[in-house]
């Protein structure tokens, strides 16, 4: 008996010391996690340690601590610290209390037990607290300014983006293209450039971490996303992060550091479908203080930053440098309606150009950073607003961009709701923007040589103060193009591709009341491809049209057909293309571009009729319709041309046109009026426009009808017969 209870002795000894060698290791290891931020990790440890001994009060205060900053767990800091609190009457106690209850948005309790923390008496206590202290009177301003915004919490749609971007690692600072065709991300995770490194960058398997790359998606046409990759010009062993995207997708900034380097901003472009190795901003943006997040405006001229340089308002401060000669120049802090005393970052300046986006521990802060935004109005920012519960929360939130439309921002988040997928995840929300949305025109499309997409040098000026804008590039590869405009002007567009005559259009959006995306190819032609374009044009209406006749007879005797024809036999003699019956614009998708057809017979391009008989007269009326045609059917003039409206609608997602396949791909805009029309064919006189819109109409299109343009504004036929055909603008 003795000797059994002499073996028990000794194997709860050996147990004992094991127990105590294990949490020792465990110790360590949660100790390392918790100087190195981690809290998630350092939680998990430290609720290890404290099972196996509840009554250490180090554990159980680092387990509280850790909770605070684990948003997943955040809710147990109350309870940990409401038990110390019942047992330990230190000052400091009522502090953490006071956290817990404000990152779990209890803000009257909150408000009690910083309160008591300030009450603090002993001298000796208040320069040891000192910085609690002043933490617990923001806390306070931050509580109270919670239950403002949580009286006028706002109904948000926030989701997780999900797969495959999304992954169990961490996704954060997403940055989107103006059109949302493109998503630049940074990444950690077993993807990492390295693998798992030291902080002196050298592989270690065992207790290495990962470090920062640079990702990207595009976007699918169902607006799901495709897998995305790591760009492998700019991702290195160390920590490289994306920052900020130009609207049109082709400028990339990021920010960098390794064991040399301990951060700067560079920029990238886009050749073709590879981004360019990055380049150092210069001395200006880049300072030997911290700068690492920044915005560019759409038209290139403003880099807006963060920086912690002296001379600021607060710690960390927002700036705007204007770009000179072609590079940036001298950095001027945005001034106190925009900084605190407290810490800005991650500014966003919309394409519009005069609303901007950043995070903010002051202004209306609830905790933490919090996302704000300002207007621009008559050279002044506004008083900043807040972007409101529950987009903005208790912890920190920043790195917050929108689309071009106003409607959907896109930010990342390590929250626990709303579908999280990882340690941090990236999530959107609706509405983008509170108020009044952006107004601007989103120009996009590709500009083509000899049909094939083609890199161009893009120019645009607005025509009233030749003040130019950009310049803007197509890419290599594509051909394509995205611009932002802003309203109250006329923009003179300038193409020029190398080797070829540049090409001139204008676009007016001086009216502009809301968002609007334009689409609007350019075509350029090489002197003898012209003859084949017009021939390949040609073909495809004449294969088109012999789908709609029943007979080989009708076919020959159709005017339309005729008109072809004549084309195709002045195309094949080389005369002159501007004379043909069906020119590029039948093919083309530009917006509001319609070139002029010539008529199967010669037109009227006389003195205008006289249209008084029918002015103000319905022509819904076959009888004034019929009227309408007799007076005007063969009259032409230069820039006029009619095409075959054949849907409008304010939601157009839904409209299938596959029935008019046959008849081309029909021109798509998006008028400042916030109808979607859709047109297909041009023609140079109103009775080719009706023959053409009859076999529309017996494809099951009933409510097809004819829209007049003049240079390439629109018209109603009512109004082109009100004003005599004359061109005069209809906005």
């Amino acid at each position: 008996m003795k000797k059994l209870k002499l073996l028990l002795s000794v194997l709860i000894f050996f147990i004992s010391m094991a127990v105590t060698g294990q949490n020792k290791d465990i110790n360590e290891e949660a100790d390392y996690y918790f100087e190195m931020k981690d809290y998630k990790k350092a939680y998990e440890l430290y609720d290890r340690l404290y099972t196996l001994n509840p009554k250490n009060l180090d554990y159980k205060f680092r387990l509280g601590y850790s909770a605070l900053y684990y948003p997943e767990k955040k809710a147990r800091a109350i309870e940990i610290f409401e038990d110390i609190k019942r047992t330990d009457k230190a000052i400091v106690v009522d502090y953490y209390l006071a956290k817990a209850y404000h990152v779990n948005y209890r803000f009257d309790d909150a408000i009690k037990f910083y309160n008591s923390f300030k009450e603090v008496k002993d001298k000796k206590l208040i320069e040891e607290y000192k910085e609690f202290i002043a933490d617990a009177e923001l806390g306070i301003v931050n509580c109270n300014n919670g239950k403002e915004l949580m009286s006028k919490k706002i109904i948000a749609d926030i989701k997780n983006i999900g797969a495959p971007v999304n992954t169990k690692e961490t996704e954060g600072v997403p940055i989107i293209s103006a059109d949302e065709s493109i998503m630049i991300f940074t990444y950690v995770g077993e993807k990492s450039t390295g693998g798992l490194l030291t902080e002196q960058l050298k592989v270690d398997k065992a207790e290495g971490t990962y470090h920062e790359d640079i990702f990207i998606a595009t976007r699918r046409s169902d607006s799901t996303w495709n897998e995305p990759t790591g760009i492998t010009s700019m991702n290195t062993n160390g920590n490289d992060a994306a920052v900020a995207l130009s609207p049109d997708g082709n400028i990339l900034f990021t920010f960098a550091s390794d064991v040399k380097n301990p951060g700067d901003l560079y920029i990238s472009t886009l050749n073709g479908a590879d981004w360019s190795k990055p380049e150092k901003l210069n001395p200006n943006i880049n300072s030997e203080f911290w700068e690492g997040s920044c915005s560019i405006s759409s038209d290139g001229r403003y880099l807006y930053f963060a920086s912690e340089r002296p001379g600021g308002i607060g710690g960390r401060d927002l700036y705007v440098s204007e770009k000179e000669n072609g590079d940036w120049g001298p950095a001027k802090n945005l001034g106190p309606q925009i900084n605190t005393q407290y810490n800005e970052d991650a500014p966003f300046i919309h394409p519009d150009g005069i609303t901007m986006f950043f995070s903010s521990e002051g202004h209306k802060s609830i905790g933490g950073y919090d996302i704000m935004y300002s207007i621009r109005k008559d050279n002044t920012w506004i008083e900043p607003l807040s972007m409101g519960i529950p987009l903005n929360t208790t912890e920190d939130d920043r790195y917050y961009v929108i689309n071009a439309k106003g409607d959907v921002g896109y930010f990342s988040s390590n929250r626990g709701a709303a579908g999280g997928k990882g340690e941090q995840d990236i999530y959107t929300v609706t509405p983008g923007i509170l108020g009044e949305k952006p107004i601007l025109a989103l120009l996009k499309g590709t500009v083509f040589v000899d049909e094939k997409p083609a890199e161009a040098k893009i120019e645009i000026t607005k025509k009233e103060t030749n003040e130019a804008i950009g310049p803007y590039y197509a890419n290599s590869k594509t051909g394509k193009y995205l611009m932002a405009i802003t309203p109250g002007n006329t923009y003179k567009i300038k193409i020029t591709v190398q080797g070829k005559d540049p090409i001139e259009d204008e676009i007016s959006v001086d009216k502009l009341q809301k968002f609007v995306e334009i689409k609007k190819d350019f075509y350029l032609y090489s002197p003898d491809f012209e003859p084949k374009r017009n021939h390949i044009s040609v073909k495809t209406i004449l294969d088109s049209l012999l789908s709609t006749v029943t007979s080989v007879d009708a076919f020959k005797n159709d005017a339309v057909v005729k008109a072809a024809l004549e084309a195709y036999d002045a195309s094949a003699k080389n005369t002159d293309p501007s004379k043909s019956a069906v020119t590029e614009s039948t093919k083309s998708n530009n917006s509001e571009s319609g070139k002029s057809t010539a008529p199967s017979e010669p037109c009227n391009s006389g003195p205008i009729p006289d249209f008084a008989s029918i002015k103000g007269k319905s022509l819904n009326d076959p009888t004034v319709y019929k009227q309408l045609m007799d007076i005007g059917g063969n009259m032409c003039m230069d820039g006029l041309v009619f095409k075959i409206q054949i849907a409008a609608y304010r939601n157009p997602e839904n409209y299938k046109y596959d029935n008019l396949k046959q008849f081309g791909t029909p021109e798509i805009v998006n008028y400042p009026d916030g109808i979607t029309r859709f047109t297909q064919l041009s023609f140079a006189t109103l009775k080719e426009a009706e023959t053409a819109r009859k076999k529309i109409i017996a494809k099951g299109q009933k409510d097809a009808w004819i829209t007049a343009f003049i240079d390439g504004k629109r018209f109603t036929l009512e109004e082109l017969i009100l004003t005599n055909f004359n061109a005069k603008a209809i906005n």
